[in-house]
């Protein structure tokens, strides 16, 4: 009998630690009511719920005796002290109550629900399980419902749709990473839910290593979690995915308008050294007519690596070689590692390395728990890092960019900055700054990317009125705030040609719309002639569009190639460079909704069932006007791509297609199936070898004509910060048609900057030759017309003014 019941004991003391593994959340002991908040205390763990706006809640957990106090590095929204809301309590239930959701926090155990308003169920917790703590790690387990789709997550090289996977959010340096690569440069721990057509996102707020299993390996609950640090989360309610993305960025901000020329072409290479060769390379592009902005410098310019430095011999002027490029419109873009080489004590006779001295007297960088400078082992050889969580250090980094403004630098690349060291193991002991909060290595990894760029943009900003470039390979929910971002090492495969269509939509997805892939692929092996083409042509539609060769490769800048090639080249960049004012009303309808430039299908037509297809991926719209359907299999002769609903117009065949179905399309080699949709307007300019080298006179307005339709358009001095104080323009667009006649309408909304404008041509397409035309009213005197009837397309080029009303008769 003793034994039995000893062994009763040891069987009962088993399973407690089993259960003890995972600590779920209890039930509710006490509440308070705030202003904007409702804080629970639970039999084991707080509760707080922030009412941040009508739509958008954040829930966040604590198993600790407090939250923390130390600022996030992503959500930059300032809460309001009071919000709108009813709460009530039940018998079994509290209720919340905004003008959009109704929450539900059952008493016991704690789980939250969420409905809209008319009750329809939009999000809750696994009824078993809710939120749990094991020792330090964090999860939340969501009830999984079998008609629930999953998109985001940032940087991940596989389909849009997430379901059924689980992903790691670590930023990773993987070179030549494949399809079923998980951790890769960025992490951007957001993703998007949709059942219904309705859709909600989940902003996961930690940095530390994280988790999300979208139904993996169980049909019962998704979860997400991390490592450590609070269980943290914003639910933000749509139900429209476009509402969802833009509120997201409210939250983690939006990215600043860039300068124009960073829109254009860019070239790199690792590395064009000397100085002969970064000349030979521009003087290649003007000589063969290929417009060209940017020439970027790998790791070569520098004096052994060493960051702020110039090899003396390879660049014996830079300041003179930058002055004479810029004459002929290159800007230059150096590479910056974060990677400070430790050599600040050298033999007599050489001078120690400046920065690597001033980091380590002003204590700016990471160290051991002992106080000991961390050294890891990069480019330079042993080198330190920056502590970017602190102010002084990042304050510190943005001084020692001064120099290379002042002799003429546009911008930067940080590069690197995962961190990234040989053997990939950079120590988690080791400890930062963390605003004063002091954490290691495990809180600080995902953001350090995030807080250089910070340190690069607060520099810039602090140093000049201009507007100048970065780009950074690793970053972290908030990132499009400070940089442009492009998919890192990638390769010279077929694969990576197909990721450079559905990565960029995916990161777009994710609050990120300046993004891109390196044309013709990075490394591992030499794209063919045809793989370069169709390369460059889905690059000429893609928000940054740049160039990029390994060290070890054959050349990849478009006169690398044969003749038949660098003809296709030009001519697509050449578009690009037509569609300069299309392209920069996008980034600046980006830099105010936060909603991407290159979108998936389904953004637009999130109704449509064929636009979640995997086919469909791999097309997409720029804005709202313009389908992309780009060629990703080097040797493919026919395109299949999905027309919605609708009248769409193939710009390369002149012809209208109704939509609501597939095509199958031949692609020559010289085209990119493109469709503007019916209403669609797209404004155009002449061609130049790099932005500013003309003057534009001439706006060429695309319309496809509907019933009525609108357009409005931005301009700017595209290189200053003015537009901050008001000295932009905004031009609407309207058009109306009908059987009878055609209406379009010129309004000047905003007059804040003068443009060199003399005329418009509007080029209107599908349409007839009209028997009367008046403008303003009356018939005019000196107008062009031009009429192509075997295409049905209309030229009426007429003066330039701020109020147009045109009507024409058929």
């Amino acid at each position: 009998m003793e034994k039995l019941i000893f062994t009763s004991i040891t069987i009962l003391l088993f399973v407690s630690i089993v259960h003890a593994e995972f600590q779920f959340v209890e039930g509710v002991k006490s509440f308070k009511v705030e202003s904007n908040r409702l804080e629970f205390t639970l039999r084991n763990a707080k509760l707080n719920i922030y009412i941040v706006d009508q739509n958008i809640i954040r829930f966040r957990y604590t198993n600790q005796n407090d939250f923390s106090k130390a600022p996030s590095y992503s959500v930059i929204y300032q809460q309001p002290e009071k919000m709108k809301f009813d709460f009530k309590e039940e018998k079994e239930k509290f209720i919340i109550t905004t003008e959009e959701l109704v929450v539900h926090i059952s008493k016991n155990p704690c789980r939250i629900s969420i409905y809209d308003k008319k009750m329809n169920l939009l999000n809750s917790d696994e009824e078993s399980f809710g939120v749990s703590f094991d020792d330090s790690e964090v999860r939340c387990f969501k009830k999984l419902f079998k008609d629930e789709k999953f998109f985001g997550l940032g940087e991940k090289s596989d389909d849009l749709i997430k379901n059924g996977k689980q992903y790691t959010l670590w930023n990773t340096d993987y070179p030549e990473y494949t399809s079923k690569k998980d951790e890769l440069y960025q992490s951007i721990p957001f993703f998007i839910g949709q059942r219904n057509y309705k859709s909600y996102g989940i902003f996961f707020d930690n940095t530390y290593k994280s988790y999300f299993n979208f139904g993996a390996s169980n049909n019962r609950f998704y979860w997400f979690g991390a490592d450590k640090g609070e269980l943290d989360y914003y639910f933000i309610y749509g139900p429209e995915m476009k509402r969802v993305v833009s509120d997201y960025t409210k939250l983690t901000g939006r990215m600043e308008l860039p300068p124009m020329w960073s829109l254009g072409y860019q070239q790199s290479r690792w590395s064009y050294y000397p100085e002969s060769t970064v000349r030979s390379i521009a003087k290649n592009f003007r000589d063969k007519n290929i417009p060209c902005d940017v020439i970027y410098l790998d790791i070569h310019y520098m004096d052994g690596y060493r960051v702020f430095t110039w090899d003396k011999e390879r660049f014996k002027n830079p300041g003179q070689m930058i002055s004479d490029l810029k004459k002929d419109g290159f800007k230059i873009i150096p590479i910056t590692d974060p990677g400070i080489k430790a050599d600040s004590n050298l033999p007599a006779g050489r001078q120690g390395y400046f920065a690597a001295q001033e980091g380590l007297k002003q204590n700016l960088f990471a160290k051991y728990p002992d106080g000991i400078t961390y050294q890891g082992e990069v480019w330079p050889g042993w080198a330190y890092f920056p502590d970017f969580t602190k102010k002084e250090t990042r304050e510190w980094w943005g001084d020692k960019l001064q120099p290379f403004l002042k002799i003429g630098i546009e911008g930067f690349w940080n590069d690197m900055n995962e961190p990234s060291t040989w053997g990939q193991a950079f120590p988690d002991i080791v400890q930062f700054d963390d605003n004063g909060f002091k954490s290691d290595h495990k809180k600080i990894h995902n953001v350090y990317a995030l807080s250089m760029a910070r340190a690069t943009r607060e520099g810039l900003r602090k140093y000049s009125d201009k507007r100048h470039f970065i780009l950074t390979r690793a970053g972290f929910a908030g990132i499009q705030r400070y940089s442009a971002v492009w998919t890192g090492d990638n390769a010279s495969t077929e694969e990576h040609l197909a990721l450079a269509c559905t990565m960029p939509q995916n990161l777009g997805l994710s609050g990120v719309p300046f993004v891109g892939s390196d044309v013709g692929g990075f490394m591992g092996g030499e794209p063919t002639n045809e793989m370069y083409v169709r390369w460059i042509q889905l690059g000429a539609f893609t928000p940054f569009f740049r160039g990029h060769s390994a060290i070890d490769t054959k050349a990849r800048e478009p006169f690398a190639f044969n003749e038949w090639t660098e003809e296709r080249a030009r001519q697509i960049i050449q578009f690009r460079y037509k569609l300069l004012p299309f392209w920069y009303n996008e980034f600046y309808a980006a830099s105010q909704t936060g909603l991407p430039i290159m979108r998936p299908m389904f953004l637009n037509y999130e109704n449509d069932d064929n636009c979640y297809s995997r086919d469909a991926q791999f097309q997409y719209m720029i804005g709202e006007n313009l389908l992309v359907a780009p060629v990703v299999t080097s040797t493919d002769k026919t395109k299949k791509l999905y027309l919605p609903k609708g009248n769409w117009y193939d710009w390369n065949n002149n012809k209208t297609q109704q939509g609501n179905q597939w095509l199958i399309t031949e692609v020559p080699m010289n085209i990119i199936p493109l469709y503007i949709k019916e209403g669609g307007m797209i404004p155009m300019q002449i061609t130049q070898n790099y932005v500013g080298e003309k003057k534009i006179e001439q706006l060429e307005l695309i319309i496809f004509p509907f019933a009525k339709s609108e357009y409005t358009l931005y301009e700017d001095d595209g290189i200053s910060y003015n537009y901050e104080n008001d000295k932009y323009s905004l031009t609407k667009f309207e058009c109306e048609k009908d059987t009878k006649s055609c209406k379009l309408i010129v309004n000047k909304l905003k007059d804040g900057f003068k443009s060199d404008r003399k005329n418009y041509l509007f080029t209107l397409l599908n349409t007839n030759m009209p028997n009367k035309i008046l403008i303003n009213g009356t018939k005019p005197l000196d107008f062009a017309l031009e009429f192509d009837k075997e295409r049905k397309i209309l030229h009426l080029k007429v003066d330039a003014a701020d109020n147009i009303k045109l009507q024409m008769e058929y």
